[in-house]
């Protein structure tokens, strides 16, 4: 009998405990996961167009198959705190050489990804132009304020080699705003990138997306930053199809919004064999739902072409004037006219004018008295 009282009341103690549990769960704000309430951005990439503008060639390595740098599909959503990236490619992520089995310190070797976010979506905001060595700027006047590389690397070694890349001052300007992930997972044909949102301020499910995938080479110069480069023909390490000089992009596939094609948008360059001379390509961003402009932003008014970057102030409103009533005035009383001297019938019809009054003094002119003659001495004062 004292057994079994026993156990109802370790069972009654249990059940207590899991109330209290489910109770503390449930008190808890709601995670948005992704497959519960939808992503920020979810697009589909066409397969098979990792050819950059339509003719760059695969390096002569054979260990870098076709559909390595083939993006497929590029999700991004919240979880709680946490900003998500999830990259799929055509193939399975390399994660070691094949002939020397060595691997990088995040655990792939051959793919590498900037992720640029225009967070406002608004004109005339952010960075224009693309990291040292993409040779590529975004449309539409539009700006990223923050970019997320994903190299091979970590995130110390990859802090200290952008802190040292010195010989391009305008890029150190930009180094606070490149941002490390936080957490980086390869699974198949997979990448997954978790990222705080203290280092992303403001972004929201307003934001705008650009994925640019590239190859990874370790090699920091003056034109490129840890990306493989473009050739007139393909080497062991370097894509193929493009020009000896400088101008063209070196990026194998990019996401794009609906109604825009990817090799017209990569091939609208000029290479030229000094830089000041290119003109680069430029790529738009995606927002959500694939569209090619921020959702709810209304097109800012742009000034007048001759006073760009002046502040004009509104018009005055000037408010209507009344008139004001004035008192209606009463006539003056005008005395009746004289009447007109009558002439007789003798008279001549002259009618003689009186005098004018005179006015003279009534004493007249007094002349000064004239001075006597001769000396006239000056009594002296007593």
């Amino acid at each position: 009998m004292k057994r079994s009282i026993n156990k109802a009341g370790v069972i009654t103690v249990l059940l207590m405990m899991l109330c209290a549990a489910t109770t503390a769960v449930q008190a808890q704000d709601a995670v948005n996961y992704f497959y519960e309430e939808g992503a920020w951005l979810d697009i589909n990439d066409n397969i098979g167009d990792d050819k950059g503008p339509g003719y760059y060639q695969y390096p002569l390595d054979r260990q870098l198959r076709r559909g390595t740098f083939d993006l497929k599909r590029l999700t991004i959503f919240e979880e709680g705190e946490v900003v998500v990236f999830e990259i799929q490619m055509r193939n399975y992520i390399m994660r070691e050489w094949p002939d020397t089995r060595k691997s990088e310190d995040q655990g792939f070797v051959a793919n590498m990804w900037d992720i640029y976010i225009d967070i406002d979506g608004r004109e005339n905001s952010g960075y224009q132009m693309a990291l040292p060595g993409r040779d590529l700027m975004f449309s539409g006047n539009l700006g990223w304020e923050k970019v997320v590389m994903i190299t091979p690397l970590s995130e110390f070694e990859l802090f200290d080699i952008l802190r040292n890349k010195t010989d391009e001052l305008d890029f150190q300007n930009r180094v606070d705003d490149i941002v490390y992930p936080d957490y980086v997972r390869v699974q198949r044909d997979k990448m997954i990138v978790k990222i705080s949102k203290r280092k992303l301020p403001g972004i929201s499910e307003r934001a705008g997306y650009q994925c640019l995938a590239m190859g990874y080479s370790k090699i920091v110069s003056p034109n490129r930053l840890l990306n493989r480069d473009v050739r007139g023909f393909p080497t062991q390490d370097d894509f193929g199809g493009g020009h000896d000089s400088y101008g063209d992009p070196p990026v194998m596939d990019i996401i794009v919004p609906e109604g825009d094609d990817q090799y017209q948008l990569l091939r609208d360059f000029r290479s030229e064999p000094y830089r000041e001379n290119i003109r680069y390509a430029s790529v738009p961003f995606v927002f959500s739902g694939g569209k090619k402009h921020a959702p709810g932003l209304k097109p800012l008014v742009k000034e007048p072409a001759a006073t760009l970057g002046i502040n004009i102030p509104p018009p005055a409103i000037i408010p209507p004037t009344t008139a004001t009533v004035r008192p209606i005035s009463t006539p003056k009383q005008t005395s009746p006219a004289k009447p007109a001297p009558t002439v007789t019938q003798n008279s001549s019809g002259f009618v003689p004018l009186k005098p004018a009054a005179s006015s003279k003094p009534k004493e007249g002119f007094k002349p000064i008295p004239k001075a006597p003659d001769g000396f006239i001495p000056v009594k002296k004062k007593e």
